[in-house]
């Protein structure tokens, strides 16, 4: 049967189809231009979509030592700083596994790398070191920490607090007003708390009780470096001793449950809850798997 409105099909044509009909020569040109704007378009949604679905990479704050020199027995000064692979080792894996690093000191200065820690018997090879030396020079934060105060202004936004050691801690972050309070707000929300080596002795500057009541990490197991290691240290590499030494006993009257490796310069580390601590630059590996593992029972805890 006929249609009994032979324009009805006209009208029931696609856009194509009636440009076709009407004007031939612009429909050719559309035609030319149509996949070329069909694809622009789909990268630009494409692309959206990437960047509204990512989600934000969880952080870690690294505090570091500002200082440069240590005094030994009230009159002398001895190069320090920040020990290289102690901040490096961890901060290579934590970047290679999807966290955001940002870097603060106190008064937001820049760090000084100890002398110590760029000799080659603290690493595999001399590529090893120089890679660990330009991966840290390629980060903005960590070529311009923040300042302590902004840290803990920001301290919500991070799921752990990690401080490497080096001796220069012992000079600065020691008796540093914000320290203290940085990791209160860490271990009242339990997040992760990594200590290298020396920077267990910052829990010192948490308030305690004569017996250790009141403090925040009482029964807590804990390591750092051991009376043996801070001797040779002594003896043999600063030829003095500092003001704070014998860490160890100082972490016991706190409370703490103190352990270690029987031999000194041997790898080793340990984690209670969310603190995690080790004891010597050659504690790298151990030290870093501790520390990733307590990051991620904490990402299953906390949104960030």
């Amino acid at each position: 049967m006929q249609n009994p409105n032979p324009n009805q099909n006209y009208f029931l044509l696609s856009y194509y189809q009636i440009l076709k009909r009407i004007e031939p020569c612009r429909f050719t040109f559309f035609e030319m231009i149509r996949m070329p704007i069909i694809l622009i378009i789909s990268m630009v949604v494409f692309q959206f979509s990437l960047f509204a679905k990512s989600e934000p990479k969880p952080k870690v704050l690294i505090v570091m030592s500002a200082a440069s020199t240590l005094l030994l027995d009230e009159n002398q000064k001895h190069p320090t700083g920040v020990f290289l692979n102690e901040l490096a080792h961890p901060s290579i894996h934590l970047n290679q596994s999807g966290f955001d690093l940002e870097f603060a000191t106190p008064n937001g200065k820049k760090v000084t790398l100890d002398p110590e820690s760029l000799k080659d018997k603290y690493w595999n090879s001399t590529e090893e070191k120089e890679e660990a030396i330009r991966f840290l020079t390629s980060l903005s934060s960590f070529q311009n920490p923040m300042t302590l105060e902004l840290a803990i202004k920001n301290n919500q936004s991070y799921i752990g607090l990690l401080i490497p050691g080096g001796q220069g801690l012992m000079t600065d972050l020691l008796y540093d007003r914000n320290l203290p309070i940085l990791l209160s707000r860490f271990q009242e929300q339990k997040k992760t708390i990594g200590l290298v080596c020396h920077a267990p002795a910052l829990l010192l500057t948490l308030p305690s009780g004569s017996k250790g009541e009141g403090f925040l990490f009482q029964g807590y197991h804990v390591n750092s470096v051991t009376k043996i290691e801070e001797w040779f240290i002594e003896t043999f590499v600063m030829k003095g001793k500092p003001k704070v030494r014998k860490i160890s006993d100082l972490l016991k009257e706190r409370g703490m449950i103190y352990e270690s490796s029987i031999f000194p310069a041997s790898g080793y580390a340990t984690r209670d809850r969310n603190l995690v601590t080790s004891q010597n630059p050659f504690s790298g590996e151990e030290f870093t798997k501790l520390y990733f593992d307590a990051l991620k029972d904490s990402l299953k805890k906390f949104s960030f």
